[in-house]
This record gives C-alpha cells, structure tokens and sequence, in this order.
C-alpha cells in the first residue's frame, strides 16, 4: 500500500463490506443480507477507528458501483456521496466487471479478458477488459447488458479469457466467444476489497476522480460498438 488512505464501500452483494485502504487493508464485514442501509455507516466507523484515521483525512472514497442489486448500489453510491460531499473527498467509482478482470490479472498470464455476470430476464452484463500496465486494466467499448445473442463482441482477438461461472452454463454465449477467437481459457475471479483497493489505488495515481456528484450507480443500460 502506499501513503493514500481509500475508503472502499461495496453494497453489490447481499451483504455489505467497508474497507479502508492505507498502510494496511482494513476491513469489515455485515453479517445480514439485505441491510446494508443499517450496517453500512457503523462499519464506516469501525475501519476509520481500526485505522485511526477521520473522514476528513482521506485521499478518496471509492465505491462499487455496479452492475449489482440496484437497492444495493443506490445506498452504497448514496453514503459515498454524502460522506464524499461532506468531506470535500475525491470520489472514485468502480465497476464490478472491472474488479473481476483485474482479480484475473494477478493471477493469469492473459491480457484480454471476456467478464460477464447474470442480469434479469436472461439477460447478462458483459464486458472486455485488457490489462493496463498504469489502470490495471482499460475497458474496450462499453460495458453491456443484453441477451447473449445480442451482445456485441469484438473479433478477431488472439487470446481471450472468459471470466464468470455464466460461461460454463451458457452455452450460446460460449460459442460466441470461442468465434471472436483462436484460443480461449477459463477462470473464476472473485470481487473483494484487495482487488478492489487495487483498482482504486491505480485510479487514484492516475487522477481518475471526482466530486460527490460523480459518484453514480452503475446501471449498464447503454451500448456501443466496437
């Protein structure tokens, strides 16, 4: 870790998690599904304690903000953005997709990554991401959600991991993927707040921040071709 101090806030899942990022990783952890709203600012206060540093001392707080349960990103993007606006904090968002793929870096030899997680109505959120020597990783195109014969891939990639168990079950949306292709492998990477204070580190060095106000939830409604 270096000097910065990051707040980290993950409500994607069905139990919340706050870290802070500074010479160590300090994390907690609820231990109810479904009540990140009463959990989140009392676990905000254990790891500022834990750490022994105030709200108004840290380098930035960033938030997971999606693709998840859209009550879960609202209150997490919530509370960043109300401590974010109190604090005067730099705020930093984060991708879910992105996380994923950069968990997958540290542990593969791969530069291309395929991630894709389920979304409704047989629908899954997709993106590809590329390892980035500064940003750890870059996202080509957009991040999508869509049916798997509807999402836009890109062709003609040498090497390509597919990350997510999606990919096992979802066979019309594996053959898609072998197409664009030669060669493709598999791994399960995890969303946690190492990998996460990873990424937002990087963001943080590369001055990818913003105000209270850019601190959004990420919906993944829009597309856009390669």
């Amino acid at each position: 870790m270096s000097h910065s101090s990051i707040l980290l806030i993950d409500t994607s899942a069905s139990r919340c998690a706050v870290g802070l990022a500074a010479d160590v990783l300090h994390q907690r952890f609820g231990t109810e599904e479904r009540r990140s709203a009463q959990n989140l600012l009392p676990l905000v206060a254990e790891v500022t304690q834990s750490a022994d540093i105030a709200l108004k001392d840290l380098s930035a707080i960033a938030v997971m903000a999606g693709p998840g349960s859209f009550t879960g990103l609202r209150i997490g993007v919530g509370v960043a953005q109300a401590l974010a606006m109190a604090n005067r904090t730099p705020g930093i968002v984060l991708s879910n997709l992105a996380v994923l793929a950069l968990a997958a870096v540290e542990a593969t030899e791969a530069d291309t990554f395929f991630v894709a997680l389920p979304a409704r109505e047989g629908e899954f959120y997709f993106a590809v991401y590329v390892s980035d020597d500064v940003h750890g990783v870059r996202l080509l195109g957009k991040e999508q959600v869509a049916s798997p014969d509807q999402l836009l891939l890109p062709e003609g990639l040498n090497e390509v991991v597919l990350l997510g168990e999606v990919w096992s079950s979802e066979e019309n949306l594996r053959l898609r993927a072998e197409a664009c292709t030669e060669r493709v492998s598999h791994f399960n990477s995890s969303v946690n707040l190492e990998v996460m204070a990873q990424l937002a580190e990087r963001r943080l060095s590369a001055g990818l921040v913003g105000d209270a106000s850019s601190l959004k939830p990420n919906y993944v409604k829009e597309q856009l071709e390669y």
